[in-house]
């Protein structure tokens, strides 16, 4: 029983850290997509 609980525990923080390995990935490029998106408003406004 305290092997099972043990497993669970390790996947989960498996899970966990592949859920934050792909979040630190996508977070830049969501970040870069608004900026570029924000630019691209405040230029089409300008012009």
């Amino acid at each position: 029983m305290e092997l099972k609980d043990l497993l669970y525990i390790i996947i989960a923080i498996l899970i966990a850290a592949a859920i934050f390995q792909i979040f630190a990935w996508l977070l830049p490029i969501i970040v870069i997509l608004v900026i570029a998106f924000v630019i691209y408003v405040f230029i089409s406004d300008k012009y």
